[in-house]
C-alpha cells in the first residue's frame, strides 16, 4: 500500500510517493497555538473557503485526509463522516523500559467509538456511549439515550470548510486524551510524581491509510521527585518522552454478526445491556465474545477464509527464532481445519525495503520483539477490538525478548535434576521450545481465549511422563493454562518440557467460537447451538476456569484444581516431587557452579532459581484448606456434578500434612553450609543510578531465613483471611458432620504444627521457625484484638482460646531444663504477646463480655 501526500500549490495540486515512516515534527509552540488560531480565523469571518486553506498546505491522503499547514496539523472531514461510527485507540510507540506500558499496547485505554458532529461553526468531538443494544427507533432507544452519558473529548472550531468538506485543527489530541497519568503514576514509591508538561509536547508524526489514520504525539512528563521516581533507566528520570499513537480506525461494516459467550468456554468477552427485549431470566447483560472475522460462510463444507488471519513477523525478531515463532502460529490452523476454515492463519515477514509497507496500517497484525531493561511481562497478546460487537479489528503480540532466552532455567534446573550435561545445543532447543510455547499461548489470546488454569488437571503422571502423548495432547488440556515446566527427576521417563501442541480444550474452543452453524441470523438464533457445543465442561479434557478462580491469596478462590503453575491431575503428588527433586538440586548446587573462571553470582542464581519452584509447591497445599469444587457445568450437561462440593477432610488433612513438612517445619530449610557459604555476588561502580544495572542485594548472602517466613506468611494470610474463614465456618450448613474440616480443625491444625515442639525441641529450632512462631502469634493476637473487616466471630472465640493455650504452651516449655538465652527470651516472648491480647481485650470489653 502507498501512502499519498498531496502538495497544493495556487489551486494546482502534485501526487507524490511518500515513505509512510516519515515524520512530521511539529513544533510545540505551532502545535498549541493551532486551536487558537482557527478560533480567531473564524471570529474574523468564520472557517476559510476550503480551496484557499490548501494553499500552501500538504496533505496525506487517507481514512481522513491530514493536513499540514504553517506548523499545524488539522483533519479534513468529508461532511458524510460526520456523526459516522470511528473506532479511536491510543497506543504508546514507546515505552517505560518494562515498568510501565509496553511500545504497541493497546490497553492504556480502550478502543472507544468516536464521533465528529458539526454544530455551528465548531465540531464536537465526542466518545459516544456504546454499552448498550437497543432496536432503532424505539422508545427503548430514546430511553438510553436519554439516560446513559455521553462523553466530550472536545469541542474544536472549524478551521476551513466547503461544501463537502469541514477541516478542523487536531490540537485536541496534544493533551492526556489516553489518560496515561493513571498508567504511569499508579502505585509506590511515587504515585502522582509524573505530569504532563504540554509545553513540551507535540506532533511527532502523521500517517494516513485507507482504513485508519495515524497521530502520533510526543509528551513530555516531568517530575520533580527524580530521587524517588520509579522510572530510573531513562537519561534523566525527570523528564520522560513518551510518544502516544491515536489511531482513528473506520468502523466495521463487514455484516459480522457477534455470537453470544458462555462462561462454561472461556471467551474475552465484550459486555453490553440489552434493552432491546424485556425477556430475561439472569440480567440484561449480553456477553459479546470478541473473535476474528474470517469471512461469512454459506454451508459446512469446507472453505478457504476469505479474510485469513495474517501474522507479519517484525523485522526485530533475532532470526535464529522465526521459526519457531512461524510454526507456533500456524498451529492453530489443525483447529480452524477440523471446524471447515482452511487457511484461516498465515504468517509472513514484514518487508524490510517496500517502502510502502507500513506496520502501523490497521490491516497488519504484528508480532513484535521487545526490548527492556526490566522485563514486564514475558509476552503479551495485543488486541484492538470493536467495542460494539466485539469484532476483532487488529491483533498481535509482544515478545519481551530479555525473558527467559538466556537458557538458565536448563541450566540451573532441567539439566541438574534429569543428570544432563549443560550444553549450548540443549540450552538452545530448550528455548526454541520455550518461544514457541509462549507464542502458542499469546496467540490464543489473538483468538479471543481466555486463560484456562484448570487444564493441567486433564492428565496423569504417566501421560505426562511420555514424549509421545505430550507431543500429540500437549502437558495441559490447552496453551492458554499457565504451565511449569513438565520436568521429572533423573531416572523417570520424561515428557516434552512445553505445551507445543494444541490441547482438546483448544479444539472444543475454537468450535465454540468459530464454528459454523446453519439458518442462524441472529446472535440469539445460535444460541441452541451453542448450548449444546458448550456442554463438556465435565470432561477434564475441555474443562475450563480462568483468572478469576486463581485468586486465592483474597479466599475468593476456593477449588484447588484451578492454578497456575502445577501439573497432573494429583497435583500435590507432583508437588511432592518437584519440592523433593528442587531440595536436591539446592543441595548440590556447589557440585556444578559457578563454572571456572565464571563469578559465584552463577552459583546465587543456580540456587534461587530452583528455590522459586520449590517455593510454589509449597505454596500449593494451602488452596486444599477449606476448599470447594466448583462445577460451572449447566442443568442436564453430561455428567454434571453439583455447582459447589467439598474438599474431603482426608484430602485437606493430607494437604496440611504437606504444608507442616514442606514449609512449616524446619527441617524443610535445611541446606549445605558448603552451598549456602557461595551465594554471593559481584560488585561494581555505577554511575548511571539505574536499578537495570545495579543495585546490590541488602545482603551478600541469600536471606533464605527472611524468603522462607516471606513464604510462610502468605500462606497464612491465604489460610485466615476473612473470606476464607467465612467460608470454612460455612461449610457445616452445607455438608453433612465430618465430611469437611471445620475452623476448630484449621486452628488446631496450626496450633500443632507451628507451636509443637514448645514444650520439648524448642532448644534446637532455628530463626526460620522462631519467627514463624512469633508471626501467628501476632496474627492470633490481631484476630482477638483488632480483627480484619469481615472476620467471623467463630475465628475470633477461637483465636482467644489459642492464646490462652499458648500462654500454657509457653509456660510449660520455660520449665524445661538446659534452655538456652535465646530459648528463653523466646518463650518468654510468645508468653507476652499471648498475655498482652488478653489483657487488652479483657480492658476493652464490657464487664459481663471478659474472658479470663
Amino acid at each position: 500500500m502507498t501512502c499519498l501526500s498531496r502538495v497544493i500549490l495556487g489551486g494546482f495540486f502534485v501526487l507524490a510517493l511518500a515513505a509512510p515512516a516519515a515524520a512530521q515534527t511539529i513544533p510545540p509552540a505551532a502545535a498549541a497555538a493551532a486551536a487558537a488560531a482557527a478560533a480567531a480565523a473564524a471570529q474574523q469571518g468564520g472557517p476559510a473557503p476550503y480551496d484557499s486553506f490548501l494553499r500552501g498546505a500538504t496533505v496525506q491522503d487517507g481514512l481522513i485526509p491530514i493536513i499540514h499547514k504553517a506548523g499545524r496539523v488539522y483533519l479534513a472531514l468529508k461532511r458524510s463522516q460526520l456523526g459516522a461510527d470511528f473506532i479511536q485507540t491510543a497506543i504508546p510507540s514507546t515505552g517505560l523500559g518494562g515498568l510501565g506500558p509496553a511500545p504497541g499496547e493497546p490497553y492504556v485505554a480502550p478502543a472507544r467509538l468516536i464521533h465528529f458532529e458539526k454544530v455551528d461553526d465548531t465540531v464536537v468531538v465526542r466518545w459516544p456511549n456504546t454499552y448498550t443494544i437497543t432496536r432503532p427507533n424505539t422508545p427503548e432507544a430514546a430511553g438510553v439515550q436519554q439516560s446513559l452519558p455521553n462523553s466530550v473529548v472536545a469541542v474544536v472550531p472549524i478551521a476551513a470548510a466547503d461544501d463537502t468538506t469541514v477541516v478542523i485543527p487536531a490540537s485536541f489530541l496534544l493533551g492526556d486524551v489516553a489518560d496515561l497519568d493513571s498508567s504511569i503514576n499508579f502505585g509506590p514509591p511515587t504515585p502522582g510524581a509524573y505530569r504532563l508538561d504540554p509545553s513540551r509536547s507535540f506532533f511527532a508524526v502523521t500517517k494516513a491509510f485507507p482504513q485508519n489514520d495515524v497521530l502520533r504525539v510526543s509528551q513530555t512528563w516531568q517530575s520533580s521527585s527524580p530521587i524517588f521516581s520509579r522510572i530510573d533507566n531513562a537519561p534523566d528520570p525527570r523528564s520522560l518522552e513518551i510518544l502516544m499513537t491515536y489511531n482513528i480506525i473506520q468502523a466495521p461494516s463487514d455484516g459480522y454478526m457477534p455470537r453470544i459467550a458462555d462462561p462454561r468456554v472461556g471467551y474475552f468477552t465484550q459486555p453490553l445491556i440489552n434493552f432491546s427485549t424485556d425477556q430475561v431470566t439472569t440480567g440484561r447483560t449480553v456477553h459479546y465474545i470478541m473473535r476474528w472475522n474470517f469471512g461469512k460462510r454459506t454451508s459446512s463444507a469446507p472453505m478457504r477464509a476469505t479474510n485469513p488471519l495474517v501474522f507479519y513477523l517484525s523485522s526485530d525478531i533475532p532470526y535464529q527464532y522465526r521459526n519457531s515463532v512461524k510454526s507456533a502460529l500456524l498451529t492453530w490452523n489443525d483447529a480452524f481445519r477440523r471446524i471447515g476454515i482452511l487457511d484461516a492463519v498465515q504468517v509472513l515477514q514484514q518487508p524490510t525495503n517496500d517502502p510502502s509497507w507500513d506496520s502501523e496500517d490497521i490491516r497488519h497484525n504484528i508480532v513484535r520483539w521487545l526490548n527492556t531493561s526490566s522485563p514486564a511481562f514475558g509476552a503479551e497478546a495485543l488486541l484492538t477490538t470493536d467495542p460494539r460487537t466485539g469484532e476483532e479489528m487488529n491483533i498481535g503480540v509482544g515478545f519481551d525478548a530479555v525473558e527467559g532466552l538466556v537458557g538458565r532455567t536448563y541450566r540451573y534446573v532441567v539439566a541438574p535434576a534429569r543428570g544432563l550435561p549443560d550444553t549450548t545445543s540443549a540450552e538452545n532447543q530448550y528455548v526454541q521450545d520455550l518461544i514457541w510455547s509462549v507464542i502458542l499461548h499469546e496467540s490464543g489470546h489473538d483468538f479471543g481465549l481466555q486463560h484456562n488454569f484448570i487444564g493441567s488437571m486433564a492428565y496423569s503422571a504417566k501421560q505426562m511422563q511420555s514424549k509421545a502423548f505430550t507431543s500429540r495432547y500437549g502437558v495441559s488440556n490447552s496453551v492458554m493454562e499457565y504451565s511449569p515446566i513438565n520436568l521429572w527427576p533423573k531416572g523417570t521417563s520424561q515428557g516434552l518440557y512445553f505445551q507445543l501442541a494444541l490441547g482438546p480444550y483448544d479444539y472444543y474452543a475454537i468450535r465454540y467460537g468459530y464454528g459454523y452453524i446453519p439458518n442462524a441470523s441472529s446472535p440469539t438464533a445460535e444460541l441452541s447451538t451453542l448450548r449444546r457445543w458448550a456442554s463438556g465442561w465435565s470432561n477434564p479434557w475441555t474443562r475450563f476456569a480462568s483468572d478469576e478462580d486463581v485468586s486465592f491469596q483474597t479466599g475468593h478462590a476456593i477449588d484447588p484444581r484451578v492454578a497456575q503453575n502445577d501439573l497432573t491431575n494429583h497435583p500435590l503428588s507432583w508437588c511432592d516431587v518437584q519440592m523433593k527433586t528442587m531440595h536436591s538440586v539446592m543441595n548440590a548446587v556447589s557440585q556444578r557452579f559457578p563454572a571456572p573462571g565464571h563469578s559465584f553470582d552463577e552459583a546465587r542464581q543456580a540456587f534461587t532459581t530452583p528455590l522459586t519452584y520449590y517455593l510454589r509447591c509449597a505454596a500449593m497445599p494451602a488452596h486444599w484448606i477449606g476448599g470447594e469444587y466448583i462445577s460451572r457445568a449447566a442443568k442436564g450437561d453430561p455428567g454434571a456434578a453439583p455447582p459447589l462440593s467439598p474438599v474431603s477432610v482426608a484430602d485437606e488433612r493430607a494437604a496440611w500434612t504437606m504444608l507442616a513438612n514442606g514449609l512449616f517445619s524446619e527441617a524443610a530449610w535445611h541446606f549445605n553450609p558448603s552451598v549456602l557459604n557461595k551465594l554471593t555476588y559481584s560488585e561494581y561502580s555505577d554511575f548511571t543510578g539505574g536499578s537495570w544495572a545495579y543495585v546490590p542485594a541488602a545482603r551478600h548472602d541469600v536471606a533464605v531465613t527472611t524468603i522462607v517466613n516471606t513464604a510462610q506468611n502468605q500462606v497464612l494470610a491465604e489460610l485466615f483471611a476473612p473470606l476464607t474463614l467465612q467460608r470454612i465456618d460455612d461449610l457445616q450448613t452445607k455438608y453433612s458432620p465430618g465430611a469437611t474440616m471445620s475452623l476448630t480443625d484449621l486452628f488446631d491444625w496450626a496450633r500443632q504444627s507451628i507451636f509443637g515442639d514448645l514444650t520439648g525441641g524448642i532448644n534446637s529450632a532455628g530463626p526460620i521457625r522462631r519467627n514463624l512462631q512469633v508471626n501467628y502469634a501476632k496474627r492470633l493476637s490481631d484476630m482477638w484484638v483488632n480483627p480484619a473487616a469481615g472476620t467471623p466471630a467463630d475465628a475470633q472465640a477461637l483465636a482467644r482460646i489459642q492464646l490462652q493455650q499458648l500462654r500454657q504452651l509457653a509456660a510449660t516449655g520455660l520449665q524445661g531444663s538446659r534452655l538456652s538465652e535465646l530459648t528463653r527470651a523466646h518463650l518468654e516472648a510468645l508468653a507476652a504477646v499471648a498475655q498482652q491480647a488478653l489483657d487488652a481485650k479483657a480492658n476493652i470489653l464490657p464487664a459481663g463480655l471478659r474472658g479470663p
